[in-house]
């Protein structure tokens, strides 16, 4: 089983943000899968999917991410 959880911030894109962003979910073991252009869908915010093999790891993860402030959306189960 997979889990998931998106990540929201306003657009101008911020490279900086966004790779400071992986590295941490990286260390928690998660990945990027999915970059999502705050044009294509017209939501004026930049969409960050990130995956994890295991539950208790994206918990873990949106937890440090919404104590740094960010916009967190799950973790949900995202299929096998």
């Amino acid at each position: 089983m997979s889990y998931m959880f998106e990540v929201y911030y306003k657009s101008q894109a911020d490279p900086k943000k966004e790779a400071a962003l992986t590295e941490s979910v990286t260390r928690l073991g998660g990945r990027l899968g999915y970059r999502e252009d705050p044009n294509e869908y017209g939501t004026g915010s930049i969409c960050l999917t990130y995956e994890f093999d295991g539950l208790d790891q994206a918990e873990a993860a949106s937890k440090a991410l919404r104590q740094q402030g960010m916009h967190v959306e799950g973790p949900v189960d995202y299929g096998p």
